[in-house]
């Protein structure tokens, strides 16, 4: 989310192969995960340096702070723009586990993943998994990124889980979420599984 942290950005040349494949790879580990019993574990990659396409992204560069084993997942009352109703962690207590993301409009590694993290959702909502995205985005510097683009979003892309808006990021830094698309996934008790996914 770039405006947790902003110091140091700079362009980052990453392959277009390379890209496109560790997110794919993400995706696919994600789903592998939720089939392992809902066990998520850390996935970190790097991108080699040598391709002969480069995607220029330009980007903080931030990392992860990232959460242990045992953290309680934070209380957050946050409201969904595309209908204007506000969602409460306690609404998904009744859920045997809670798969929390962070995405936005813009991210390019959200874009890429969007139509698959829909067809994830879809497939785990319906075995009793709850989801919910928020996108922690200042409309200052991602106007793009606002409710009403998130509402078009949501619609668009026909999302199963409710889209919540973070506007003053206090949510996003008490997950210590800094980046998108970043996953954090809970057990019933609400106590997050070993390790993140970036």
């Amino acid at each position: 989310m770039a405006t947790v942290a902003t110091a140091g950005a700079r362009a980052l040349a990453v392959p277009r192969r390379a890209f496109l494949a560790t997110r794919t790879k993400q995706i696919s580990f994600l789903s592998t995960s939720l089939k392992m019993g809902f066990n998520l574990l850390q996935l970190r990659s790097t991108a080699p340096a040598t391709a002969r396409k480069n995607l220029i992204i330009r980007a903080a560069r931030i990392e992860s702070q990232g959460v242990s084993l045992g953290f309680r997942a934070p209380h957050f009352e946050l409201p969904e723009p595309l209908t204007g109703k506000m969602w409460k962690l306690e609404d998904f207590e009744s859920y045997p586990a809670l798969l929390v993301m962070f995405i936005c409009n813009h991210c390019p590694f959200v874009k890429h993943l969007q139509k698959d993290i829909v067809k994830l959702s879809n497939f785990y909502m319906k075995k009793g998994l709850a989801v919910v995205a928020i996108s922690s985005n200042s409309v200052a510097t991602h106007p793009q990124d606002g409710p009403e683009f998130m509402a078009e979003e949501a619609k668009l892309f026909n999302y199963p889980f409710p889209y919540l808006y973070d506007e003053s990021q206090d949510v996003a830094r008490d997950f210590g979420a800094a980046c998108t698309p970043e996953f954090f996934l809970f057990k019933k008790v609400m106590v997050t599984c070993p390790g993140k996914f970036t």
